[in-house]
This record gives C-alpha cells, sequence and structure tokens, in this order.
C-alpha cells in the first residue's frame, strides 16, 4: 500500500537527510571512502529533491485551488485521502470554500436573470451603452418601441430617427429630450432620458424611452375642451339674449298698425329697414348658436357600450349606407377583408360614425380625379391587432395638414367645421385604440383605425 501521510513522510526524510549527513561528515572526505562519499552525496540530493517535492505537494493543492478561482472554475475538488488529518481538513476547507464560491455564483447569476427578466417584461424602453457607442443592453419594449430586432451600435438608429440616435450620444448626465418619431403613418413623442453609471471603472449610460404620444394628446384634447367650455359659455350667454331681444324687437316692429305708424316719427320705410336687420341679427344668431351646439358636442362624446361584432358585416353596411352618395358622386367603392371573420369588440354605432366621416371626406378628395377610388380594407396588423383602412386616390395631403388634421376646427376643405377627424380621434382613444394618417400629395390618403 503507498505511504502518503504527509507528517510521517516529513519526519522519515529528514531524519533519513540527518542521518546521511551525519555519516558523510564522519567520513571526513577520506580518499579510501570515495565511493561511499559519492553514494552519500547522491543520497543527500536525492532527499532533499523528494523533500521539495513533498513540500510542492501542498504548494500544487494552492495553486489548483488559486487557478479554479482564476479561471471561474469552481468545479474542481481537492482529496488528500491517506495524508495524514491536517492535509485532509486542509482539503475540506478549500473544497468549503470551492462550494462558497459556487454558491455565491449561482446567487450572482440567479439575481442576474432575475433582474434581465425585469428589465426585458417593463413597459419603458431601456438601453444601454458605451460612451463610444457599442450597446450593452436593448431590451424587448425598445426594440417594440422603435420597430427594431437588434442593435450594436447607437449610429444604427439613426436610420430610424436621427434626432434620437444624436441625443443618445449628446445628452448629459440627467439630460432628458423629446425626440418625434413617426413609423407607418402613426405619430409618436418619445422622452428620451439618459443618465450614466460606474461600473466597475468603466462609464456605462442608461437611457429610458417612452412614448408619450397619448399622454400629451391627452393634455392636448384636455386644453381644448376646456377652452371649448368657455368659448361656448361665453359665446351663448352673449348670443342668447341678443337673439332673443332681436326676435322680439322684430315682432313689434310687424305688429304696428297703420295708426301706429302715423304716431311714431318714424317713417314706415324706416321700421322696415330696422325690422329686416332685427331680422338678419336674429338669423345670424341662432345660426351662431348651431354652430356653438355642434362644437360642443366635441366635449359630449358619450361612454362607448361595447359589442362584439363582425367587421366584415360592418364595412358592407357602410358601403350599403354610402351606395346614394358614392353613385351621385360617381366614385367606386372597393372592399378588401380577409377569409376569416374578424370580431371586433367596440361600440359598433361609434365605429360607424368614424367611418362614415372618413368615407365622406375621401369622396370629396378624390372629386377631380377621373377614376376615382376608395378602398375599404380590414387586416390584422403585424402585431395582431384588428385594423381598419379608408384610402382613397385624391390628391393627397402636404405634411403640415398631415400634422394638423386632427387638431378641433382645422380642416383642409373651404366648408370644412374642422371637428370630425377630431371626434374620430376621440373615439377612437375611447377604444383604447389608434387613428393615423399617411398622405402623399398627388398620390392619395389613407386613414388606419388600430384597436
Amino acid at each position: 500500500m503507498r505511504f502518503r501521510n504527509y507528517r510521517l513522510q516529513l519526519l522519515l526524510r529528514v531524519l533519513l537527510l540527518v542521518i546521511c549527513i551525519y555519516f558523510f561528515a564522519r567520513l571526513d572526505f577520506s580518499p579510501a571512502y570515495r565511493g561511499t562519499l559519492i553514494g552519500l552525496g547522491i543520497f543527500i540530493l536525492l532527499q532533499v529533491w523528494l523533500l521539495i517535492l513533498l513540500q510542492e505537494r501542498t504548494n500544487k493543492l494552492f495553486l489548483r485551488f488559486l487557478n479554479s478561482i482564476k479561471y471561474d472554475d469552481f468545479t474542481e475538488l481537492f482529496h488528500t485521502k491517506g495524508e495524514g488529518k491536517r492535509q485532509q481538513e486542509l482539503a475540506l476547507r478549500l473544497n468549503e470554500v470551492m462550494e462558497k464560491f459556487r454558491e455565491v455564483r449561482a446567487e450572482k447569476e440567479a439575481n442576474m436573470l432575475y433582474f434581465e427578466a425585469i428589465v426585458q417584461h417593463i413597459g419603458i424602453g431601456i438601453i444601454t451603452y458605451k460612451p463610444d457607442g457599442s450597446i450593452l443592453l436593448f431590451n424587448n419594449a425598445a426594440k417594440k418601441l422603435l420597430h427594431i430586432r437588434q442593435a450594436q451600435q447607437i449610429q444604427e438608429l439613426a436610420t430610424i430617427s436621427p434626432e434620437l440616435a444624436l441625443g443618445l450620444q449628446q445628452l448629459e448626465h440627467g439630460e432628458k429630450v423629446l425626440v418625434p418619431l413617426r413609423q407607418e403613418g402613426e405619430q409618436a413623442n418619445l422622452s428620451v432620458h439618459v443618465m450614466e453609471l460606474s461600473l466597475l471603472g468603466d462609464r456605462i449610460r442608461l437611457a429610458s424611452v417612452q412614448n408619450i404620444q397619448r399622454e400629451l394628446e391627452e393634455k392636448e384634447m384636455e386644453a381644448w375642451h376646456n377652452l371649448i367650455k368657455v368659448l361656448t359659455h361665453e359665446i351663448m350667454n352673449s348670443v342668447t339674449p341678443i337673439a332673443s331681444l332681436s326676435a322680439s324687437a322684430s315682432e313689434e316692429i310687424n305688429s304696428f298698425t297703420d295708426t301706429q305708424a302715423e304716431e311714431v316719427t318714424l317713417l314706415r320705410e324706416e321700421l322696415a329697414d330696422i325690422g329686416q336687420c332685427l331680422q338678419t341679427i336674429s338669423r345670424r344668431s341662432d345660426g351662431l348658436i348651431r354652430f356653438v351646439n355642434d362644437f360642443r358636442n366635441l366635449t359630449a362624446i358619450s361612454v362607448p357600450q361595447l359589442n362584439r361584432f363582425n367587421v366584415t358585416e360592418l364595412l358592407q353596411e357602410i358601403k350599403m349606407l354610402m351606395r346614394k352618395q358614392l353613385a351621385s358622386s360617381q366614385v367606386r367603392l372597393e372592399m378588401e377583408v380577409p377569409a376569416d371573420s374578424l370580431l371586433l369588440t367596440a361600440d359598433r354605432s361609434m365605429i360607424e360614425q368614424v367611418l362614415i366621416n372618413l368615407v365622406k371626406n375621401a369622396i370629396e378628395a378624390v372629386q377631380e380625379q377621373p377614376e376615382a377610388l376608395i378602398i375599404l380594407r380590414a387586416y390584422l396588423d403585424e402585431r395582431s391587432r384588428i385594423s381598419i383602412e379608408v384610402a382613397d386616390n385624391g390628391s393627397g395631403m402636404t405634411p403640415e395638414a398631415m400634422s394638423k388634421i386632427f387638431i378641433p376646427f382645422f380642416s383642409t376643405k373651404k366648408t370644412g367645421s374642422g371637428i370630425g377627424l377630431s371626434l374620430s380621434r376621440q373615439i377612437m382613444r375611447l377604444h383604447k385604440g389608434t387613428i393615423s394618417v399617411q398622405s402623399e400629395q398627388g398620390k392619395g390618403t389613407r386613414f388606419v383605425l388600430r384597436f
């Protein structure tokens, strides 16, 4: 059986070395014992070498341990069976340290996976990158928001939005910027907030990217609503008495008899002129009251009554309702619907109102086209959202008109009130959906409702 006890080996080798040195010294380098001296010298060197190897056995044990730490290899196990109690205890303690390292690494990896899962599932876009522009992390929300699968450099985002790429590179710690972004006809405003961190001596930038378009639209519509309420209240308070008084005065003048007309100082012709003026004031006041009541509709939309219905049937109904107007305007309307039924949960009457308004606008937009065409299309978009599209081959709109088309009171038509599309956007917002427009001059316009 192999002799491996460390203490006994050390004691034996030291003892043999002492004995050899003792006899080597007793021979006093006598020429008569030259062979014996050479043999003892070799034996002494051999014992020294074996003693060094014995000592290096422990050094190798520590070297294996340190290499395991250096290369993050915590699978190493140390065995010193039969080498004595102290050596076994040393191996046991080293194995315990290795086990502790394994536990720490497992906990670190678990925490890393946990925080990575949080970052990937959070609703705000997160981008971490180095000052040179190399991207370290690009979470799912950022990919979805920017419609990009992956990016290695911040400069690659310039193809989506040059303002975004420039802002990420130039913003300092704690600064914010609002970046406009238009994708697939939908307008978005991205709030970009950058902060700088120090990670193990390296500078890391963390940018949060959030689409605040809905919040901006809500604030915008709230401001318009407040303005409309104040204006309509003040206008109605001023116009209603004028309309009432002018109507009463007109009746009184018309009721004058010939006798009464002789008693007054004014001539009959002058009374007739005054009566006509008052009637004109009354008519214009009534028209202004109706005008104000129309704008009140912007702030009086009821809560949607949701129910499930077939989108194809809705589009067929729209086509039937608009058949007479389409025929009189010599406009052809085509429908493109999927073979499978699309079932939408919404307020059918409200969505019908939006589509009728869009089709009417499209009819007016294609009046000057030799082959006027409107297309009603229903489909599932890339995110499996039910989408309804109203497209025409009209003259299109300018970029400036597109940016203002949903603002209350703005209209590209001479006789338009500018509330139809604003109402449509409010209705879509009540349904947690969006309405967007894509248009190019000379190539037509396309409105898309996404639910």
